[in-house]
């Protein structure tokens, strides 16, 4: 298969060196564009991680940011209207959070730009691996994109699927030169939306049969449903949900909006910005999230403690 071929990234480096696995005190930082930022709201995957490591007591962020690029091209607003602005977003809120463990998902946005802005893309991947470096952490993790869904009534699919495949192979490629670990998001997926392909050839889906609600962004089922392919592009065994999970994915999803809100909090032109002579005295509410967010992670543990009884 032709997408097949050009993800097909064999890494060299040793398996101990690239094994993935998460260990009590570790701080991991998830940086990405859409499907990362949309995760925290679903939590499926980050519930997924907690289950493969029971025993674990860590702390997960998601930094994700809907339309981002390795540039940080999406989070140009007000005060940071410039390219190197928001590039140092990225850095400075990463390095800021002492990650022992960080996660890069990019590579979706920039593949519109098609053979042509692989070099590009490459050269601000490897931009940003130099600029975190500073954060000493003792895994970093290149994570390929979302491939689109197959079957999904929606044109040129699989011209899209092969723009993706081949940004996803230069992240490959990256992670062997640099040693680091590279998650294969994108076979994993594509996997598996080519095995329901035969389903969707004899009956036609429903609306809720989809993974997808546009035939790329993942809905709520479509993230539990592809969780086992999240873990798997990581190297981990697919761990079994005990059927009380439900209450450590409703209380991560709780600590993710109350992280969310305390590093993205609504006007922080005011607060922050050019105009906070106006409101800056509300800037300290912020600081306000952080014992509601360490309760959360709390609760998280308490919970993990139960499960694994």
């Amino acid at each position: 298969m032709l997408i097949a071929a050009l993800v097909g990234t064999l890494l060299t480096a040793p398996p101990d060196q690239l094994a993935f696995n998460i260990e009590s005190g570790d701080r991991i930082v998830w940086l990405g564009s859409t499907f990362v930022e949309r995760e925290q709201r679903f939590g499926h995957w980050e519930t997924a991680l907690h289950l493969a490591f029971p025993e674990a007591v860590f702390r997960f962020r998601n930094l994700g940011w809907s339309g981002d690029t390795v540039f940080g091209e999406a989070r140009g607003r007000f005060d940071f209207h410039n390219s190197e602005k928001c590039f140092r977003q990225i850095v400075d809120q990463t390095l800021a959070l002492q990650p022992t463990i960080i996660i890069i998902s990019y590579g979706s946005n920039e593949s519109f730009e098609g053979r042509a802005g692989v070099p590009r893309f490459e050269k601000g991947l490897e931009k940003l691996l130099d600029a975190l470096e500073p954060a000493k952490a003792r895994r970093t993790v290149l994570m390929s994109p979302l491939p689109y869904e197959i079957g999904y009534p929606l044109p040129h699919i699989e011209r899209r699927n092969q723009e993706l495949a081949l940004y996803a192979a230069t992240i490959g490629r990256i992670a062997q030169k640099r040693g680091l670990l590279f998650a294969d998001l994108f076979t994993e997926v594509h996997t598996l939306y080519s095995r329901e392909q035969a389903q969707y050839d004899s009956a036609k889906p429903g609306p809720d049969t989809w993974y997808t609600e546009n035939g790329w962004h993942l809905r709520d089922s479509g993230y539990a449903r592809t969780s086992s392919c999240f873990l798997k592009s990581l190297g981990l065994p697919v761990a079994r949900h005990p059927s009380n999970a439900a209450k450590l994915r409703s209380a991560i999803v709780a600590k993710n909006e109350l992280f969310f809100h305390r590093w993205r909090p609504q006007n922080e032109t005011y607060l922050f910005g050019f105009r906070k002579h106006e409101q800056g005295q509300n800037a300290k509410e912020v600081a306000a999230f952080d014992p509601l967010i360490a309760a959360a992670e709390e609760k998280i543990t308490k919970l993990m403690k139960e499960l694994t009884k």
